[in-house]
C-alpha cells in the first residue's frame, strides 16, 4: 500500500486504518509513504519493487477538476506498462 503526498496526523491515521483493515482480513501488507510527484513515485515504486499490478481508486475528484488539473488515475492508466485495476 503506497501513499504519496504530504503526511499529517489525519493521513497517517487513515493509512494505519486501511492497513489494519487489510491485515485483519488476511492480507500481508507493506505500507510505504512517499513524497513527490504521485504518478512518477508510484511507477518508480512499482518498478523498484517488481510489482505486477497497480490497484487504485477510480477518479476521486469532480469532472471539472479533472478537466483543468488532470487525474492521477488517468495518468497512471496511460503511463503504466503493467495492469491497473480500478476500484470504485
Amino acid at each position: 500500500m503506497v501513499y504519496v503526498g504530504k503526511l499529517n496526523s489525519d493521513m497517517t491515521s487513515q493509512v494505519t486504518w486501511a492497513k489494519e483493515l487489510l491485515v485483519n482480513n488476511g492480507f500481508d501488507v507493506i505500507d510505504s509513504m512517499l513524497d513527490g510527484d504521485v504518478e512518477k513515485s508510484i511507477l518508480d515504486y512499482q518498478e523498484k519493487n517488481v510489482i505486477d499490478m497497480i490497484v487504485i481508486g477510480a477518479y476521486g475528484h469532480s469532472k471539472i477538476r479533472q478537466f483543468f488539473i488532470g487525474s492521477t488515475t488517468t495518468k497512471l492508466l496511460s503511463s503504466s506498462i503493467k495492469p491497473v485495476l480500478l476500484l470504485r
